[in-house]
């Protein structure tokens, strides 16, 4: 009778155990969500969820993304984006936590049809640590959101931040 290694049975329980956690993770997002579109929001505030795949090194989707936002005074000369959201590759491994904070606009916005560009700089926080809380944070990255209806993305300067959410911009969604 062939036996199997113990570490190929532990394999089994890990993957469903990332996959529940997953799963909890992105109900959470859209529950907060949910919350923050019960309340009011003051004019010139957006807010919504990250829910992204971001490309690997390879160009191919490695990664998903999945958090909340909020963009406070889109209609002033310093408006305030925030956003907290957690990576975690495909297959269940290397979940860490990431911020985008401190945004400084560069000119103003500038509108297309129904795209309004934010162009600017702002301190993203790469790999916080899930346990420890503890990120490095990348001050003066090169990003620029784009509100387009019900849609958000946010395009951060891959070299600046050694490629790190691939070649696409972060997508999202307006409440």
């Amino acid at each position: 009778m062939l036996q199997k290694s113990r570490p190929a049975l532990m394999a089994k329980p890990l993957i469903i155990s990332w996959g529940v956690g997953l799963v909890m993770m992105m109900t959470l997002a859209t529950v907060a969500s949910m919350a923050g579109a019960q309340q009011p929001h003051t004019s010139g505030s957006k807010s919504g969820i990250i829910a992204s795949i971001q490309n690997g090194k390879n160009g191919m989707p490695a990664w998903i993304l999945s958090g909340v936002w909020d963009f406070k005074n889109v209609n002033s000369s310093s408006p305030a984006f925030n956003s907290t959201f957690i990576m975690v590759m495909l297959n269940g491994t290397a979940l860490h936590k990431h911020r985008i904070s401190d945004l400084k606009m560069i000119g103003s916005p500038t509108k297309s049809g129904m795209v309004t560009t934010y162009n600017g700089t702002a301190t993203v926080t790469l790999a916080l640590c899930m346990r420890c809380k503890i990120g490095v944070p990348v001050p003066n990255v090169p990003i620029s959101i784009k509100l387009a209806g019900p849609v958000i993305s946010v395009w951060i300067d891959p070299a600046k931040i050694m490629d790190h959410f691939g070649n696409t911009p972060i997508y999202g969604i307006v409440d």
